[in-house]
Parts: structure tokens; C-alpha cells; sequence
């Protein structure tokens, strides 16, 4: 009699587990299947597209002088909208300059949602630091691309820049450092 009583319920349960398997399952295969908006049309992007993006890297001489040849180089991209947490990040060092990277999604900062593929826009920095820290500090070298649209292939980031006004998070009540 007891399981008489339970077998509605667990075919309920049953049930609504297998929707919302397929509720996610059928979700998440359509995000990935839609073709990006900027594909030309009749392309679709492939549901396991990775981004990639070679980046040329190179050190001004006008900076040169600043840099020892063991100091760490990240070059990072970040989306131009949202967080600014890297989307993908490669570390190297000065003297491995010039080099070509590629920045992929495998390069990111943690799992989820936050690639290199999912952002439309990004901006890609390469950042000489003295600390050999990925955080900017003064005194760090840094150069910047402009905003770099989702499908390019490939730019060139020239670091040609010193940073200064950098804030010490560390500093007490916000102050800067200097």
C-alpha cells in the first residue's frame, strides 16, 4: 500500500527532473549553435568555436631603457563592456620581446562564462610590470589597442607608455602612493 502512495510521486519527480535536464541541455546547445551577430550571413560559428588572437607585441625604445630583460609581461585582453577581469592572459618577459601571442579562451581567468568568445568587443593590453605583479602600479610600461572586434585575427600592441597615478589598493583610506 506504502508504495502505491510513492510511485505518483516519483514519477513526478522523475519527470520534472528530466525537463529541466532538457530545459539546460537544449539551452545551452542553442546559445552555442547561434551564429554571432557579426557572421557574415549563411556562416554559422561552429558550437565549439574558440576565439584566438594573435597579438604582436614589441617594447618602444622610447621605454626600452626602462625595462630590465627579467621583468614579466602580461598581455591580457579585457572586455571593452563589463568586468575587467582578463578574459585571457599570457605571461612573459621583457627580453622575449618583440614576440606574437595568441590569446585564446583556455587562457582565462577561471571557468564560466567569461572567454575571450563571448565578449564582442575587447581590448587587448600588454603591461611591463616591476613588481611582477598583473595589477598596475606606477611605474609600470603599458600599451593599449583600440577596441578589437569579436572575429579579428590578429594586431599589434606596442608598449610605449610609463604609469603613473596608479592607486596602492594597499595605501589606507584609498590614497595613492607615490
Amino acid at each position: 500500500m506504502t508504495i502505491s502512495i510513492f510511485q505518483p510521486a516519483t514519477r513526478f519527480i522523475g519527470t520534472i527532473a528530466v525537463i529541466a535536464f532538457m530545459a539546460v541541455i537544449g539551452w545551452h546547445q542553442n546559445a552555442a549553435a547561434a551564429p554571432a551577430a557579426d557572421a557574415p550571413a549563411g556562416k554559422k560559428s561552429s558550437p565549439h568555436a574558440v576565439a584566438t588572437l594573435k597579438v604582436a607585441v614589441s617594447l618602444s625604445p622610447a621605454v626600452a631603457s626602462k625595462a630590465a630583460p627579467n621583468d614579466v609581461v602580461y598581455v591580457f585582453a579585457r572586455a571593452v563592456n563589463g568586468p575587467r577581469m582578463p578574459l585571457a592572459i599570457v605571461r612573459k618577459q621583457v627580453k622575449d620581446l618583440p614576440a606574437t601571442i595568441v590569446l585564446e579562451d583556455s587562457q582565462g581567468m577561471g571557468q564560466g562564462m567569461m572567454t575571450l568568445s563571448s565578449a564582442p568587443e575587447v581590448v587587448v593590453v600588454a603591461r611591463v610590470s616591476k613588481s611582477g605583479m598583473a595589477n598596475a602600479q606606477n611605474g609600470d610600461l603599458e600599451g593599449m589597442s583600440a577596441p578589437v572586434k569579436k572575429g579579428t585575427k590578429s594586431i599589434s600592441v606596442r608598449i610605449d607608455k610609463v604609469l603613473t597615478g596608479q592607486k596602492d589598493m594597499m595605501a589606507p583610506h584609498g590614497k595613492t602612493q607615490m
